[in-house]
This record gives structure tokens, sequence and C-alpha cells, in this order.
């Protein structure tokens, strides 16, 4: 049960990770995100956006290390839609590329939504038609070839 202190919405966006930042290698995104992931309680869900490359499947990787599962165990579930992974909390990792938009009905999105105990990321997340209203949008831009603006909200 919640105290009355504690922040209505599941995404709690701390100062530290809620803004605008400039990586310049896989490893700074990665760090990132790790970062992130050490921070969660549960409930969470992160919609990654941006171009093939930009980063996506670290910065999940990333969230995946924060609650102490083994990065080289995360994989993009490009073919298999929906991995997930146990630490601290279940992290439910989707990759929605090869879907049309709104083709992700029958996934049990929602469930995973919901799970208390768990963090959803969703690459390619513009393709989902209904969007949780108190998901974490984080926005990757290709500043150059090395450098990556990300824009957490």
């Amino acid at each position: 049960m919640k105290s009355a202190s504690e922040p209505k919405t599941r995404n709690q966006k701390p100062e530290t990770y809620f803004g605008e930042f400039i990586t310049r290698s896989a490893n700074e995104t990665f760090a990132l995100a790790r970062r992130i992931g050490g921070q969660l309680k549960g409930g969470e869900v992160f919609l990654l956006t941006g171009d093939l490359g930009a980063g996506k499947t670290v910065f999940a990787k990333g969230i995946a290390a924060g609650l102490g599962i083994d990065p080289a165990d995360v994989t993009s579930p490009t073919f298999t839609l929906v991995n997930s992974y146990e630490g601290r909390l279940r992290v439910f990792h989707i990759d929605l590329y090869r879907l049309d938009i709104g083709a992700h009905q029958g996934l049990g999105l929602e469930e995973m939504f919901d799970d208390a105990n768990g963090v959803t990321v969703i690459e390619w997340a513009e393709r989902l038609e209904i969007v949780p209203e108190d998901a974490t949008t984080v926005g990757m831009i290709y500043v150059s070839d090395s450098e990556r603006r990300i824009t957490i909200r």
C-alpha cells in the first residue's frame, strides 16, 4: 500500500532522469538507462522512439541492468515481440518494429502496464494506438554518428 506522500502516478519522473541528455557513445546511453533502472519502483512504462540504430535496445539493456538483469541476456524482441526478464522487478521488453500501427492487440499489453512488480519498455512505441497516460516517453535523435539527444518526459 502506498503512503500518502508517494506520487499518484507510477512513473515518478524524478529530476535525475527527466530532461534532455546528450550521450556520446552506446556506453553512455547504457549508463544513463542503468541509473534510471536503479531508481524504479515498479509499474513504470517507457515508450522508446527513434530511428533504426538510435539506441533503443541499448537503452532497454541499461534499464534491465539497473534492475539487476544481466544485459547480455537482453535481446531485441523483434521477432518474438515480447521478452520478459526477472530481476529486482520484472522487465517486459516489447518491440513493435515489425507490426503495423495498432496491430499490437492481443499481446496483453494492458496486463503488463498494470503489473505493479514490472517495468514495461516498448521499442517503436509510436506504433501504439493507445498510450498509458502515466508513461514516460524517451525520444532518441541522432546528433552525429556517435552522439544522441535523448529526451525523457
